[in-house]
C-alpha cells in the first residue's frame, strides 16, 4: 500500500522547544532506531537529509551507483538482523533503486530507502529531476510514503523503518520532498514500534500437526529464509536431530541448517540437489518452515506429487494468494518449541533414511574434468577450506551463483547472501562491501561473480578500495552467457550470441587499475597458491579465473 499521508503519531512524540528541520527529524528518528551505518548517492532534492548526517554518529558509505546501495544495504541488513537503510535523490536517484529494491522484496529481506523529491508545489510539473516515485515503487516495495508535512517527517520513517522487519520483511520507502526536509519540526524524533508476529495457533493445531509428524513414513523439513530471518536455526536443529528428520534447505535457507550434518540434503528445488528433490518428490508429508511455496522451490505437485505440507511461519501464504489450512503462523522459534514438546513420539524411520542417504550417496556430485582443465568446483572448495567456516559468501546472479551454492559447504546462517528470488546480476560486489561493513572487518568476505554479472557492478570496487575492505571477489569467468543457455526454458539452448573471451575485459588487470590487487588463474595446479594470495592481501583483491566453457558444468539440480 502506498501512504500520501502521516501515520498514527506515536506515544513518544510529544512537543519539544528544539526545533529541526525534517532531513534532521528524519536522521535523529534513524539515529534513535540504532543504525550506525548508511548507504548511498547524494544529489540535490537528498541534501537536507545529508546536511543532517554530517553530525549525526552515523557513517554513511557514498556508493558508486543507487542501484548498489540498495544491495549493499540489503546485504547489511541480512548479516546484522537490522534493516538496511539506503538514500539517493530524486529522478534517476529514485529511479535507480527499483532493481535493488525488487531484490530486496523478492530475498524478503529488510529494508529502509529514503529519497529525494522535488518539492511539493512542484510535484506532477515535470519539474527537473522529478519522478514518480511513489507509483514507480509501489509494486517492489511492502509499502511506500510521500510525506507532504514537515511534523510527519520523523513518524513516518519510523514506521516505515518497523514495518520493513514485521511479518515477512522487506524493502519500504520514504520520499520527502525537498521543502519538507528544508522546513522546521518541533516534533521530537519517533522510535520505531515493534510489530509482534501475528499468532494463528492453538493448542489443538499444534497437537494434530505433531500427530502427523509421528506417524509420517517419510517427512522431510523444508527449511527457507524465513528460519534465518526468525534466528530459529537452533530450534530448527534441535527438533529435526530429536526426531531423525531429514532437512532440504531453499536457496534462502541455506545455513539454516549446517551442511555437513548427516540429516541435510542441502538445496531443494530447480537450483537444488537430486537427493533433495528425490526426497522431496517421494515425502509423504513435508514441513515448510519459514518459506512460501513458489516456481523454484518445493511444495507444489510436481515437486512433492505425494505430500501433505503443513506451513509454518510468519507468513504462510502460498503463490496462489492463499494460505493452507495446514499451517501454523507466528514466531517460528516459538512454534518449534510447541511442536517439540508436543511430539507423542519420534516417527519409525529407518528405511526413510537408508532411502535418502542412498540418493545422497548416488547423486554425490563428481564432475571433476578428468582433462586438467581448470574447473569451478576446485575453486569454490578450496577457497571454502581456506577460510573460516562463518565465512560470509555473496554471489550475484548466473551459473557462479549456483557453483557456489554447489560446493560451499554452509554451517552457519546469515552467511549466504544471494539475490535467490529475483536472481539479479551484479549483486555480489556491493553485497560483498555491505558485508564487511555490517561485521566490522572481522570475518572473512568472499564474493563469487561471473564474467558478464561483475561487469554491471564493477564500478563498486572504487568503493571498496577507498573504503580499505578486505574482501576476496572471485570471478568465475567462463566467456559465456551461462545460465540463460542452460534453462531449460530456453529453446535455444544452442546459440551463442553473447562475446566470447576476445569480448571480455583482463578483470586482473582492471583490478589493478581501480587501485585492488588483481591475479589471474587459469593453471589447475596453482589454484591453492593464487587463492592463499589472494586472501591474504590487506584490502580488496580479484581473482580473474579462466574456465573452459565447454567444461564447465550446466546449470542444473546435482
Amino acid at each position: 500500500m502506498s501512504n500520501q499521508s502521516a501515520p498514527a503519531q506515536h506515544a513518544d512524540d510529544v512537543s519539544t522547544t528544539t526545533s529541526r528541520t525534517g532531513g534532521e527529524a528524519a536522521v535523529a528518528t534513524l539515529e534513535r532506531a540504532g543504525i550506525d551505518h548508511l548507504f548511498g548517492v547524494q544529489g540535490g532534492a537528498i541534501m537536507p537529509v545529508y546536511d543532517a548526517l554530517y553530525d549525526a554518529p552515523m557513517d554513511h558509505v557514498t556508493m558508486a551507483h543507487e542501484r548498489s546501495a540498495v544491495h549493499a544495504a540489503e546485504a547489511y541488513g541480512a548479516v546484522s538482523g537490522s534493516p538496511g537503510v539506503c538514500l539517493a535523490t530524486s529522478g534517476p536517484g529514485s529511479t535507480n533503486l527499483v532493481t535493488g529494491l525488487a531484490d530486496a522484496r523478492a530475498n524478503a529481506a529488510p529494508l529502509l530507502a529514503l529519497t529525494g523529491q522535488a518539492p511539493s508545489h512542484l510535484i506532477g510539473r515535470d519539474a527537473f529531476q522529478e519522478a514518480a516515485t511513489i507509483g514507480v515503487t509501489q509494486p517492489v516495495t511492502k509499502t511506500n510514503y510521500l510525506v507532504t508535512d514537515v511534523d510527519a517527517a520523523g513518524d513516518t520513517v519510523a514506521e516505515a523503518f518497523a514495518l520493513a522487519r514485521a511479518g515477512r520483511p522487506g524493502p519500504t520507502l520514504v520520499d520527502l520532498p525537498k521543502d519538507v526536509t528544508l522546513a522546521t519540526t518541533n516534533r521530537s524524533p519517533a522510535s520505531p514500534t515493534e510489530t509482534d508476529a501475528p499468532t494463528r495457533v492453538d493448542p489443538a493445531s499444534v497437537r494434530a500437526v505433531a500427530e502427523a509428524l509421528a506417524h509420517a513414513e517419510r517427512p522431510v523439513v523444508l527449511a527457507g529464509g524465513g528460519v534465518i530471518s526468525a534466528e530459529a536455526s537452533d530450534e530448527l536443529q534441535a527438533f529435526a536431530t530429536a526426531h531423525g528428520f531429514p532437512v532440504a534447505t531453499t536457496s534462502s535457507g541455506l545455513g539454516s541448517f549446517p551442511e555437513d550434518h548427516p540429516l541435510a540434503l542441502s538445496v531443494a528445488g530447480t537450483d537444488g540437489t537430486a537427493a533433495a528433490n528425490l526426497t522431496l518428490a517421494n515425502a509423504d508429508l513435508v514441513l515448510a518452515v519459514g518459506t512460501r511455496v513458489a516456481d523454484r522451490r518445493p511444495g507444489s505437485e510436481s515437486l512433492a506429487p505425494d505430500a501433505e505440507v503443513v506451513h509454518l511461519g510468519v507468513d504462510a501464504t502460498a503463490t496462489n494468494g492463499g494460505v493452507p489450512d495446514d499451517s501454523l503462523v507466528g514466531d517460528i522459534g516459538t512454534l518449534l518449541g510447541r511442536l517439540f514438546d508436543a511430539m507423542p513420539r519420534s516417527p519409525a524411520l529407518a528405511a526413510w533414511r537408508a532411502q535418502f542417504e542412498a540418493w545422497r550417496r548416488e547423486h554425490s556430485p563428481d564432475d571433476t574434468p578428468t582433462d586438467g582443465s581448470l574447473h569451478p568446483r576446485a575453486v569454490v572448495e578450496g577457497l571454502d577450506e581456506l577460510t573460516p567456516d562463518d565465512t560470509l559468501v555473496t554471489a550475484g546472479g548466473g551459473r557462479h551463483r549456483l557453483w557456489a551454492m554447489r560446493y560451499w559447504t554452509f554451517r552457519h546462517p546469515r552467511t549466504w547472501l544471494a539475490p535467490n528470488g529475483l536472481g539479479t546480476m551484479g549483486y555480489g560486489l556491493p553485497a560483498a562491501i555491505g558485508a564487511c561493513v555490517a561485521t566490522g572487518g572481522d570475518r572473512s568476505v568472499v564474493c563469487f561473480e561471473g564474467d558478464d554479472s561483475f561487469l554491471t557492478t564493477q564500478q563498486e570496487l572504487a568503493v571498496a578500495v577507498r573504503e580499505k575492505l578486505d574482501l576476496t571477489v572471485v570471478v568465475l569467468n567462463d566467456a559465456d552467457p551461462g545460465s540463460s543457455h542452460r534453462s531449460g526454458d530456453n529453446s535455444s539452448a544452442d546459440s551463442r550470441t553473447a562475446p566470447t573471451r576476445a569480448g571480455v575485459p583482463q578483470f586482473d588487470v582492471l583490478a589493478d587499475v581501480f587501485g585492488a590487487q588483481g591475479f589471474r588463474l587459469d593453471d589447475p595446479d596453482d589454484v591453492e597458491r593464487t587463492l592463499d594470495a589472494a586472501l591474504a592481501v590487506d584490502g580488496p583483491s580479484v581473482v580473474d579465473v579462466h574456465l573452459d566453457p565447454t567444461v564447465a558444468p550446466d546449470a542444473t539440480p546435482r
